[in-house]
């Protein structure tokens, strides 16, 4: 890069990477209040999968092991899990992601303005 040094690039990457984290978090304070999804919510969607996935053992030929039945019972509370935390996070998506864009942009402006300066007269 001519005229730009690497260190400038790359502190220009990290502030926008900081400005996007913040934006998002604090929307979604203001959306919900706490910015966090109640561990309550989410026990019900992790429970139906583990049931899920420990039964679908059952079909399928032969019996199975108890150690197969333990790891789809964990992988579909993992999967449970995720979706729950989809499910949770649903309405402050979109105002985290404005947040995270009014951020950036803020960044990036700040930026243009530092190479091109305006001159008042």
């Amino acid at each position: 890069m001519t005229g730009v040094s690497l260190k400038s690039e790359l502190t220009y990457v990290r502030n926008l990477v900081e400005a996007g984290w913040n934006g998002a978090r604090s929307a979604r304070r203001k959306a919900d209040g706490t910015g966090r999804t109640p561990a309550r919510a989410l026990l019900a969607p992790a429970a139906i999968a583990a049931g899920i996935g420990a039964l679908s053992t059952s079909f399928g030929k032969g019996r199975r092991s108890g150690k197969s039945l333990i790891v789809a019972g964990c992988i579909g509370s993992a999967v449970g899990l995720s979706a729950g935390v989809a499910w949770a996070s649903r309405g402050s998506a979109g105002p985290a992601a404005r947040g995270a864009i009014r951020e950036i942009n803020a960044v990036r402006d700040a930026r243009w303005l530092e190479k091109h300066p305006i001159a008042y007269a």
